[in-house]
């Protein structure tokens, strides 16, 4: 991130929405030796990293700017970045792998997981990758709600960011979550 602060990095995510809680959970396998976490990312904030996620794809490619076209560019692009991404080969694509809870076996439950409440999502375009940053409180808090700490960063590929994305907003749907109508074309490019 650009004020160069140390998150642990991420290799595989699995999302999916607790109705009692209102909010996403977000399971985080951390590179090296350091497990996994759980994260819950409220409404407010899921919205504003599809938006920021959005943001970050329009910007980066080359034929969008501002014209007309940009979102047909970005949904014919979504639909590329999804197809390329069902079938590629073990151990192919960047870093961070993205999945529905059913993909993987999970080591432990997640009840013995650290578990953050994250606060702040920080997303920026480098070096024709996606960098996302989170920050969030420990859960639960005894004394109050401290400074956030870091709780993961992310590297995406443009593929990968879409398909971030899409589980983003497959998420919101099912929470009934509007996202803003900016992401307009994130529908038109799931479609068949």
């Amino acid at each position: 991130m650009s004020d160069e602060q140390t998150f642990p990095r991420a290799r595989h995510l699995q999302l999916g929405y607790s109705a009692l809680e209102d909010r996403v959970r977000l399971r985080l396998a951390l590179a090296g030796q350091r497990g996994a976490v759980v994260s819950w990312l409220p409404r407010r904030l899921v919205v504003g990293l599809a938006e920021r996620l959005g943001e970050v794809l329009r910007r980066s490619h080359p034929a969008t700017g501002d014209e007309p076209a940009a979102d047909v560019v970005l949904a014919l692009e979504h639909r590329a970045a999804r197809s390329a991404l069902a079938g590629p080969a073990e151990g192919e694509g960047g870093e961070a792998a993205a999945g529905s809870e059913d993909d993987a076996e999970p080591e432990e439950s997640d009840g013995e997981l650290p578990a953050y409440l994250i606060s702040e999502a920080r997303v920026e375009w480098r070096e024709g990758q996606v960098l996302i940053g989170l920050l969030g409180h420990p859960m639960p808090t005894v004394d109050g709600v401290g400074e956030a700490e870091p709780v993961a960063g992310l590297t995406l590929t443009r593929e990968q960011a879409h398909e971030a994305l899409r589980m983003l907003a497959d998420q919101a749907e099912q929470a009934d979550w509007a996202l803003p109508r900016r992401l307009g074309w994130l529908r038109q490019g799931a479609a068949e």
